[in-house]
């Protein structure tokens, strides 16, 4: 499974993430990842140039249901909001 770091430049913290799914809705890319304690997180693309990516926690309401509904329609998987 893919992992990533995600580093909070907010808090400074840096956590590594297993990659679980990904969803594009409207031109927009988004990811479901899952830390060690099994918390999963949606994540958003805000930036990709070339092997740097970056990632944006998804703190819309609404945008962040859209993506979680495109994310519970994966049977492989079980997800809570």
């Amino acid at each position: 499974m893919e992992q990533i770091k995600f580093f909070d430049e907010a808090t400074g913290e840096e956590t590594l993430f297993e990659v679980l799914d990904e969803v594009i809705l409207d031109n927009n890319k988004y990811i479901l990842v899952v830390d060690d304690e099994d918390v999963a997180t949606i994540l958003k693309l805000v930036q990709e140039d070339g092997e740097d990516i970056s990632y944006i926690l998804l703190e819309d309401e609404d945008e962040f249901k859209k993506a979680a509904v495109e994310f519970m329609t994966n049977e492989d998987y079980d997800i809570e909001i």
